[in-house]
Order: structure tokens, then C-alpha cells, then sequence
């Protein structure tokens, strides 16, 4: 239901107008909600048994419909995405034409999708959305991998996939025909500043593989070893599998890629084929992702600069 909200709105102010209402709404049902439960609970004619269940049921079932309109929130923000998204294709498709800002491919195995994250009870502030520093609290029971990196490199650039839109939180969805999509993945990495890749020997990753190892593009490549999440296995995805059976493309073209790590890793190659960079990252890796991409960028705008200094003596 939320989905089909979101996707109603098709310019920035719809979405800004939506995210906005959605924490109005979310404050309001939790001021409400504790006022009804103070209120009800402080009635005379009601035991104290009695008066402690109404208050904590109020506030159960207040914080609960607050948690509602934050998850709303969060698909109006997808949406944006999403939209951001398509327009940096659309200017990428123009003849002649570029993007608008950086961006940062995410090159993952449909399949991984939703698989690869842990339920935890956890507090999430007001801050964790774009909208605010707010200090108020909402429930929140997952980490989602896909989201996390998303968070982690919103400073660095956009990040976006292809996809169908509002299928997920996290990168912004592109939506390519079945037939084009090779070449659509060909212009998105020859134009991002940065990938993302979760390698997998699946038949379209597998060949997004190939053409990033042949390409030259891995340079500017953060490969990601996921974390082995029991349920990600337990739903279909097992991550050590994949990471077994893309090793072998990564081998046939000369590349020493890493044992899979249980708790996941980071790894930048260099041009001598080898891992320069490793880390490990968990679940909630958003900091290490950060620190990662930052390193990388700076390192390709300097190449970049020196490149470019060398044409200008050469000219």
C-alpha cells in the first residue's frame, strides 16, 4: 500500500510534500497517543491494574501507527530516488549528453535483493532520515545491507541501479527493456565515478562481471564480500555460494580475489591484479563503507588530475 502511495507522486515537490506529512503525521500520532494514555489512565473510576494496561496498550498502539508513517517516509524518499535515477540516465541516453552530478553504480544479483540483512531491535532517530536531527524515537527491527550502503555513500554521490522502481529502499531504480539492458549497464559504467559490486556467477551479474574485469572499470570498483547472514541462506541466498562461484571468473582472468569472510569485506583492487585494500564490514558497515569510498574517490580524482596534466604537456 505504501508503494502505491509513493508512486503517485511524480515530481520533487510531490515527494517532499509526502515525507513532510509523513512526519508531521508520525509526531502527531505519538503527542496523541501519550495524551490519550495519560488521560485514560488517570480516570478515577479505573483501577490501577486497569490503568497501567490502557497506558501501555495506548502507547504500544501509538508507537506502532508512528512506525507506519515512518516506513512511509522512507518510500516517498525512494521515490525521489528513484526519480534522481531515471534523470541521470535520461541525461546520460541524450546524444552527446552527461550526467548531471556523479553518480555511483550498484551492481548486484536480483536475486540478493531484500536477502541480505538481520532483525534487531534497535531505536532509529529522526536523523536517520534526510529530513531532520530530530531527537525523537521510533521502533525499528531490521538492517538491510542495500540500505546501509546507500546511506553510507549518499555524500559521495547518487546511487543507482537498474531495477523496477520502489522495488526496494536503497539504490535509485532505472527501468531498462529486457533487450537493452547490456547496453544500459555498458553507458552506467563507463560514466559513474564509482561501482559498487556484488559479484555473483548468476547469468547477468556474471557477465556485468566480465565486462568490469576486461573493461578496466574494476579500478574503480569497490567489490563487496556480504556478510554470511543466517537468513539470507535461510531465504534463498546463500552468500558463500555465490562468493565460491564468482571467485572462478575473477581466477580465469588473472585476479586474486579473497577467501570469502563470514563477517563480509571490502576490497579495492589495484592494477596488478591484486586486492590493494581489504576491510571487514558487517551488517551495519555504514562508516567503514564511507571511509572506503572516500579513500577510492580521492584516489581516482588524482589520477584523473594527473592524467590530465600529462595531455596538457603532451599537447
Amino acid at each position: 500500500m505504501f508503494k502505491q502511495i509513493a508512486s503517485k507522486m511524480n515530481t520533487p515537490k510531490g515527494t517532499q510534500w509526502g515525507r513532510k506529512f509523513s512526519m508531521v503525521a508520525l509526531v502527531f500520532s505519538l503527542i496523541l497517543g501519550a495524551f490519550i494514555a495519560v488521560f485514560s489512565a488517570s480516570r478515577p473510576q479505573i483501577s490501577p491494574n486497569a490503568a497501567l494496561f490502557l497506558f501501555a496498550s495506548t502507547l504500544v498502539v501509538s508507537i506502532l501507527i508512528a512506525q507506519l508513517f515512518f516506513d512511509l517516509e522512507g518510500w516517498f524518499e525512494q521515490r525521489q530516488r528513484d526519480m534522481d535515477a531515471d534523470q541521470i540516465f535520461k541525461s546520460l541516453s541524450k546524444e552527446g549528453g552527461g550526467a548531471q552530478e556523479p553518480f555511483i553504480l550498484y551492481l548486484r544479483p536480483f536475486a540478493s535483493t531484500d536477502k541480505i540483512g538481520a532483525k534487531k531491535t534497535k531505536l532509529v532517530g529522526l536523523g536517520a532520515s534526510s529530513m531532520g536531527n530530530g531527537t525523537l524515537m521510533v521502533a525499528s527491527d531490521r538492517v538491510e545491507f542495500e540500505e546501509e550502503i546507500e546511506k553510507a555513500l549518499r555524500p559521495l554521490g547518487k546511487l543507482v541501479a537498474l531495477g523496477k522502481p520502489l522495488e526496494h529502499m536503497g539504490a535509485g531504480r532505472i527501468r531498462v527493456a529486457d533487450d537493452v539492458w547490456q547496453d544500459a549497464i555498458k553507458l552506467l559504467i563507463d560514466k559513474s565515478e564509482m561501482i559498487v559490486l556484488l559479484p555473483s556467477p548468476r547469468e547477468g551479474t556474471s557477465w556485468e562481471v566480465e565486462h568490469l574485469l576486461t573493461s578496466g572499470a574494476l579500478k574503480k570498483t569497490i567489490v563487496v564480500d556480504p556478510p554470511n547472514d543466517r537468513g539470507s541462506i535461510e531465504n534463498g541466498y546463500d552468500p558463500v555460494n555465490e562468493w565460491r562461484g564468482v571467485a572462478q571468473t575473477f581466477h580465469a582472468h588473472g585476479y586474486e580475489l579473497p577467501e570469502d569472510d563470514e563477517e563480509g569485506s571490502l576490497i579495492i583492487f589495484g592494477d596488478n591484479k591484486k586486492p590493494v585494500r581489504t576491510s571487514k564490514i558487517g551488517l551495519s558497515g555504514e562508516n567503514q563503507v564511507r571511509k572506503f569510498a572516500k579513500m577510492l574517490q580521492k584516489s581516482l580524482r588524482e589520477n584523473a588530475t594527473d592524467e590530465m596534466g600529462i595531455k596538457t604537456e603532451d599537447a
